[in-house]
């Protein structure tokens, strides 16, 4: 089968590319389902503001590419029937309206209605003179400046039937009656029957070429009139009886034909390409064709519908151009520009230069028929991957199978040819490295089950493995990466070595690796990564890596991956592919090598599970139309208000509501807006998609909204929709209502005030005197009660003896401090002083002494204490002291500072001198840490000082991780 579409591998069109098969167009389908209020299509028009019109037999549909919105007779009573013949859009951004009974015009959105001939109108066409031409079955019309002249066969027009109305290069109007090809230049009508050359009489449709010519729709066939010359056209591949309904010469010169019951075709350069319900389209009952601004092609249909026909970025190739199997593994473009594509159980499929496809299965010699590695020799014969561990090598139509007795009963996913001439072999099993050399399997212990292969400018093979993620083998010695080394996963799809030796290493789930002298960097969705799995890997040939997932196919620059890798960016950014740019099925497949390829012109060969996708990235447009953004509507308490410029909306108080569009067909999807109300929004609003703003408790005054759109493109228009209005005040919020309220309140208030002082001047001198004795009692009664409270707040706080905190006080003031310093990610040093031989003391002097001797070790302690320490008695001859910002040197600093102040002098109680000494345990925190866990740490490093002699200072090393 001939692949019509494989010229345009090299070459770009801006339009619908007439060397693609009709089936590689991007098909968006509009119907009953999506908007319109009926599935007949009869006429398909688009206004310079960009929306497209479709005429149905239950009104208009106007569409942006999202959203429908359809009128009708019953909210527009000056329609003049819901049954629409003819939509013709005029150059001043009116919309002509032909029924079953009458012409009507749509602007600024209002109807209005011109005339009502009784009969059908068939055809509506503006000339360059803006003259409206209206063509029905009982005469022809001319409209301008508000008068209208009819046209019958009193004025030489063969029938008062118009079916068709043209209008060629040179101004030539051209009218299609059913007894022949009429022409009007200057006022005179000259008819053309088959005596001069139609095919037949009965005139179906017109349409001008872009150089002069003219085609002609008869009932018999197709005639092209050029220079005066009629030639008829019948192509041999025409259907039986077939009927032409509408046709249109597209931006490139290609004529499409609509066929009533054959569905549609195109003519370019003599070949006839037709494209039914067979190869997709959802009815072969057409009606209309129209090529919109985009140059997009508009299929109308008397029972599916509309479908838009468009060029996507990625051109298809699958079943319907002529391939075995939508299923592919593998896709290799040979040096000779034909393509390799591996299916899954549907054989090996050869397209060759000319677009012509060879299907190879077990019939011509292969011993499996589902293909996974490819690998093109150096003399142009491949090698091919199968199932069961064999390798095939296929020259000059013959296939020769070696079997790897060792392997298992695994594929053969991947093969790669070093510069020696020996293949190198992955097989998706234990240890599946394998060198092909002089006919013999030589194993390497490579771990993991193998994936893809690659090679590195130095000669080093690189290995992808689930299980074992990443390794590189060179003169026999192996080293892998893994999840232990830094990759996302040890499941390692995808490996592609750069011309600078960096490797990427696509895994799943996880993303993207990058390994640089050893180094590992990860991509993920955090970074800007579009999927977590990473399939397949390919360089193009202006920095960018293309990837494949089950999502679809993305990019990223090397330059912002690079960049991210070496800290100059925080993220990266992924421009994703889908459905809308022409991926038959967004879901790729990488179970082969190569799954991805790029051949010598730099164009992109995609493995997919639609077929084969295809797309050179030095070819991609550029430029993006800028968007045509409109205000739709205003809502004011969810009630319509005028949205013209100034408008007074209503009161201000109420909620809302703006929405706006901006008509875009090729993928609507991407459209992003941002908006912004002056007096109310400090900056841009983003909103994405959503093509609504909402406004609550606006203030009454006057304000201006703006919307910009994004397309695709990454800018924003410099043009903005604006819509200014006025919010009226309610009366209670007007100027002289607030004056006069304010005048009632001030006299109000005088008097009120006057009454007031009265009152207030002989109260005052009763409560004068009440106030002063009663003032007294309560100075005195204030006095007595703060001294209760602080005595209470001592008692409570305070220990008895030494004055100092209590155990309980303490313990309160040490949680803060351990809180504070979690926030401020300070040091915080405990210090546990014990006093040493303290039971001797008391034995030995008594208890009283022993209490003075505690009391002097809390007045030499606190002497020594910074304002903000906390110390506090732990119980017994125990202290508790909180060193807040403290290191671990300094506290133990501090720490010898305290036992030094106790054990320089001794004490002097009575008639008794007592030398005293204290041991002292230090516990340090630098993160989060409890109360009890900081006293164990120093108590049991007070006993581990008590142990090394008593009247020391110790910690402990290392510190315990209770307080880590």
């Amino acid at each position: 089968m001939c692949l019509l579409v494989f010229g345009c591998l090299t070459s770009y069109c801006h339009a619908l590319d007439p060397n693609k098969a009709i089936t590689q167009y991007v098909q968006f389908e509009l119907n009953d389902k999506n908007g319109l209020p009926q599935n007949s299509v009869y006429s398909i028009a688009q206004t310079k503001d960009g929306y497209m019109w479709f005429g149905t037999e239950e009104g208009i549909a106007r569409f942006d590419g999202l959203r429908v919105t359809v009128l009708n007779t019953l909210k527009n009573k000056k329609l003049v029937d819901n049954y629409i013949n003819v939509l013709t859009a005029a150059s001043d951004g009116s919309l002509w309206i032909g029924t079953r009974s009458g012409v009507g015009r749509y602007k600024d959105g209002v109807f209005r209605t011109y005339f009502t001939p009784g009969s059908p109108i068939l055809a509506i066409h503006e000339d360059r003179s803006r003259r409206i031409w209206v063509g029905s079955a009982e005469g022809l019309y001319c409209l301008k400046n508000e008068h209208i002249r009819r046209y019958t066969t009193a004025d030489n027009l063969p029938s008062a039937e118009i079916r068709a109305i043209a209008e060629d290069r040179r101004g030539t109007l051209w009218f299609g009656t059913p007894k022949g090809l009429v022409s009007l230049v200057g006022d005179r009508f000259t008819t053309y029957t088959t005596k001069d050359g139609l095919s037949g009489d009965a005139i179906q449709k017109l349409t001008p070429s872009r150089d002069g010519s003219l085609w002609v729709a008869t009932l018999a066939g197709l005639v092209h009139w050029s220079g005066g010359v009629l030639q008829k056209l019948r192509p041999s591949e025409f259907p039986p009886q077939a009927r032409i309904a509408s046709m249109l010469e597209d931006h490139d010169g290609v004529l499409w034909l609509a066929f009533e019951h054959n569905g549609i075709a195109s003519l370019w350069q003599g070949k006839l390409k037709f494209y039914t319900m067979a190869e997709g389209l959802p009815s072969d009952e057409v009606g209309y064709l129209f090529e919109d601004r985009a140059q997009h092609l508009w299929v109308g249909m008397s029972e599916g519908g509309a479908v838009e026909l468009r060029d996507g970025l990625f051109s298809s190739f699958g079943r319907r151009e002529g391939l075995s199997s939508n299923m592919i593994w593998s896709v290799l473009q040979a040096r000779d520009g034909s393509v390799w594509v591996g299916t899954n159980g549907k054989g090996l499929n050869h397209i060759d230069k000319d677009g012509k496809v060879r299907i190879y299965t077990v019939a011509d010699g292969l011993t499996a028929d589902t293909i996974f590695g490819l690998c093109e020799a150096p003399d142009g014969s491949l090698w091919i991957g199968l199932e069961h561990g064999q390798l095939v090598h296929f020259d000059r139509g013959r296939f020769t199978t070696f079997r790897d007795p060792a392997a298992k009963d695994s594929r053969l996913a991947a093969i790669l040819q070093d510069p020696s001439g020996d293949l190198w072999l992955g097989f998706h099993e234990e240890n599946g490295l394998v060198r092909f050399h002089n006919g013999h399997f030589q194993h390497y212990a490579a771990p993991g089950l193998v994936n893809t292969l690659a090679m590195a400018p130095d000669g080093a093979i690189w290995v992808g493995s689930d299980h074992a993620g990443v390794s590189r083998m060179k003169n026999g010695a192996i080293t892998t990466y893994t999840t232990a080394q830094g990759l996302l996963s040890d499941f390692a799809q995808a490996v592609y070595v750069d011309r600078e030796g960096v490797v990427w290493a696509g895994t799943s789930p996880g993303g993207l690796n990058r390994i640089k002298d050893g180094h590992v960097t990860t991509y993920s969705v955090n970074q800007g990564l579009f999927d977590l799995t990473v399939g397949a890997i390919v360089e193009d040939d202006l920095g960018n890596l293309w990837m494949t997932c089950n999502n679809g196919i993305f990019r990223v620059t090397k330059k912002e991956l690079t960049d991210y890798a070496e800290g100059r960016t925080r993220s990266i950014h992924s421009v994703v592919y889908g459905s809308a740019d022409g991926l038959r099925e967004p879901e790729c497949n990488f179970a082969a090598y190569p799954a991805v390829w790029k051949g010598s012109s730099g164009r992109l060969w995609f493995a997919t599970v639609g077929g084969v996708a295809s797309i050179n990235p030095d070819h991609m447009p550029r430029l993006v139309a800028e968007p045509q953004i409109h205000i739709e509507r205003v809502l004011l308490n969810q009630n319509p208000v005028p949205s013209k410029a100034e408008a007074i909306v209503g009161i201000g108080g109420d909620d809302l509501e703006v929405q706006f569009t901006a008509p875009e067909f090729s993928d609507p999807a991407r459209m992003q807006f941002r908006y912004r109300l002056d007096r109310f929004d400090r900056d841009w609003v983003y909103v994405a998609g959503r093509r609504e703003a909402y406004y609550t408790k606006l203030p009454p005054g006057r304000y201006t909204f703006q919307v910009q759109a994004a397309n695709g493109s990454e800018s924003w228009s410099p043009n903005s929709a604006v819509l200014s209005f006025v919010l009226r005040p309610h009366y209670w919020q007007t100027t002289w209502f607030k004056a006069v309220c304010t005048l009632v309140f001030l006299l109000l208030c005088i008097v009120l005030a006057k009454l007031r002082f009265h009152y207030l001047e002989a109260r005052n001198r009763d409560l004068e005197n009440r106030v002063n004795l009663r003032t007294q009692e309560l100075q005195e009664a204030i006095k007595v009660a703060e001294a209760a409270t602080e005595a209470l707040h001592e008692q409570a706080t305070k220990d008895s003896l030494t004055k100092l905190w209590n155990r309980h006080a303490i313990f309160e003031l040490l949680d803060k401090e351990i809180q504070r310093s979690s926030r401020e990610s300070s040091h915080l040093c405990v210090l546990m002083v014990d006093v040493d031989h303290f039971k001797v003391i008391n034995d030995m002097y008594g208890h009283l002494t022993g209490d003075a001797v505690l009391q002097q070790v809390a007045e030499r302690v606190t002497k020594h204490a910074r304002p903000y320490d906390s110390i506090g008695r732990y119980g017994g001859e125990e202290l508790l002291i909180a060193l807040p910002r403290c290191t671990l040197p300094d506290g133990l600093r501090r720490a010898e500072e305290f036992r030094h102040a106790i054990a320089a002098q001794p004490f002097l109680v009575g008639p008794y001198v007592i030398q005293v000494t204290c041991s002292i345990g230090v516990a340090v925190s630098e993160g989060d840490a409890t109360v009890e866990a900081m006293i164990a740490e120093a108590d049991s490093a007070l006993y581990q000082a008590k142990r090394s002699g008593r009247n020391c200072v110790q910690t402990l090393d290392p510190p315990s991780s209770r307080l880590a």
